[in-house]
């Protein structure tokens, strides 16, 4: 009588995964990454949107401000190309709403535009009264 000898696999022959489903794996993580890609590249976009119009709005308010401390006479229109070193250009436009420059009372209206430097696609824009002479009340 003879005896037979069966040898076993190794163990970490016994554990291991097959090419299929090692292709399986890769494909299944590429369909779940492609949707996360694009959501996090239009975070990313939103973001930078974000802080563009943020900082305009900004550029707009400080350019306000200096318009509101100038003597009415000295209120007039203007533009400034790449406006103190930033990437926007900032447009000031002074109309008379009422009276004019020769009159004892007026009403000036000043419009303050921010757009990307180059372009015409305004990002923000204020607008306030400043009056000269003109007394409320009694």
């Amino acid at each position: 009588m003879s005896t037979v000898v069966v040898k076993s696999m190794p163990l970490y022959l016994k554990k291991s995964f097959t090419l299929i489903e090692l292709i399986m794996t890769i494909v299944v993580l590429g369909l779940i990454a492609i949707p996360l890609s694009i959501s996090l590249t239009a975070q990313v976009e939103g973001l930078v949107k974000s802080g563009q119009y943020t900082q305009a709005l900004n550029l707009a308010r400080y350019e306000m401000e200096r318009v509101n401390n100038l003597p009415f006479a000295s209120v007039i229109t203007t533009r400034f190309s790449r406006y103190q070193g930033y990437p926007y250009d900032v447009v000031d436009t002074v109309r008379y709403v009422q009276g004019g420059s020769a009159s004892a009372e007026a009403l000036k209206q000043i419009a303050i535009s921010v757009s990307n430097a180059g372009t015409s696609q305004v990002l923000t824009s204020l607008t306030t009264y400043i009056a000269k002479n003109v007394k409320y009340g009694l």
